[in-house]
């Protein structure tokens, strides 16, 4: 038995230390990653639309996706312009995440 390890421990993973094992995934950028991959239904995208929406940024001033966004993405869907709506959804991702080098930067 080491140090780390307390008696009645041996079934259990061996416990990470530090911010990094802490640190959650903004669930803003899942709410974007979910988005992009979902475009083809559309009562869904209303709605992960309306969620980002409600994530008031303070470094961007107002929402992560605004109103006139949310409007914009699902015009360019419902018109069949669904490229139109994946660059829209991208340039907000690329402003939200433009001053947080720590979420990382994958667009995909």
């Amino acid at each position: 038995m080491t140090g780390d390890e307390r008696p009645g421990d041996a079934d259990q993973p061996p416990r990470d230390r530090g911010f990094k094992a802490r640190k959650r995934e903004d669930h803003a950028l899942v709410l974007i990653r979910e988005l992009m991959s979902g475009l083809d239904d559309l009562p869904r995208v209303r709605t992960l639309c309306r969620e980002l929406g409600r994530y008031y940024d303070p470094v961007l001033g107002g929402a992560i996706v605004e109103v006139r966004h949310q409007r914009q993405i699902v015009e360019a869907l419902e018109a069949g312009r669904r490229q139109e709506a994946l660059a829209l959804i991208k340039e907000r991702y690329e402003v939200y995440i433009k001053d947080r080098a720590h979420l990382g930067h994958d667009p995909s």
